[in-house]
């Protein structure tokens, strides 16, 4: 039995996808690897910012490289310091997840509102695997470009360990300060605040509405809110943003002494 030819055609953005993986593949493994990655996501998605981090479960982020279009250096440099351990992204890679995801995808019901979004996120709407972000000047990511990039997650996802297994095996992580640090979060305010509200403390400063944290922790959104307020009052703050700045300052202050 003959089956009819088949007849295949491409675009010229299919054409520019293909010639990107295959660059991308030849460069495994060679200085200019970041700049094919750069030159075949850009294939797929416009974007104005972008930043190319590798989470490692016991040390800061690896900064393999970044645009900053419309960051701050001074809170980048502070997240890298600390702050990335809040975020949805690393809770997302730290639970053995990967791929292609967008924030509003992760993130809990008020961290739109949160002042650890207010902080470290506004200024983009980003889009997990290397951060991919677009800037107020442009419109979010819709799903066609969505689709596209899940579609191209297992080729970038493969292509980054190979080159990271090449290029970066002398990196070794600093599980010390690391430990540390996530000691002094889990920790901070045990000396003011009882078990619970120290619970409660941890899902407020990751931007957890008062029901999605009743439920986490099994209790009604009535005595979260009452936590809350005692976590204020006992912390002399007035605020989500201030506590998140006091708790930030206090545990850098405590790990450089």
């Amino acid at each position: 039995m003959l089956l009819p030819p088949m007849s295949i055609r491409f675009t010229s953005d299919d054409h520019s996808l293909m010639h990107g993986v295959a660059d991308l593949i030849l460069a495994v493994g060679q200085n200019s690897f970041i700049d094919k990655l750069t030159y075949l996501l850009r294939s797929a998605a416009s974007f104005d910012d972008y930043v190319m981090l590798m989470y490692h479960p016991s040390s800061a982020p690896i900064v393999l490289d970044a645009s900053f279009a419309n960051s701050d250096e001074s809170v980048w440099n502070r997240y890298i310091k600390g702050a990335y351990m809040l975020s949805p992204f690393y809770e997302f890679c730290m639970q053995g997840k990967s791929g292609f995801i967008s924030l509003k995808e992760i993130a809990p019901e008020d961290f739109y509102t949160s002042a650890y979004y207010e902080d470290y996120f506004k200024p983009s709407r980003l889009v997990y695997l290397l951060s991919l972000g677009r800037t107020e000047t442009l419109s979010s990511f819709n799903n066609r470009v969505m689709a596209k990039l899940k579609a191209l997650s297992p080729i970038l996802e493969a292509a980054v360990k190979l080159d990271d297994q090449q290029r970066h095996a002398e990196r070794h992580p600093q599980p010390a300060s690391h430990a540390e640090l996530k000691q002094q979060l889990l920790n901070y305010g045990q000396d003011k605040l009882t078990a619970r509200e120290q619970d409660v403390m941890q899902l407020l400063i990751r931007g957890y509405s008062s029901k999605e944290a009743a439920q986490v922790l099994s209790i009604s959104p009535e005595t979260e809110r009452v936590h809350r307020k005692n976590i204020y009052a006992k912390l002399e703050v007035v605020s989500q943003k201030e506590l998140l700045s006091q708790l930030f300052d206090d545990i850098f202050a405590a790990i450089a002494a």
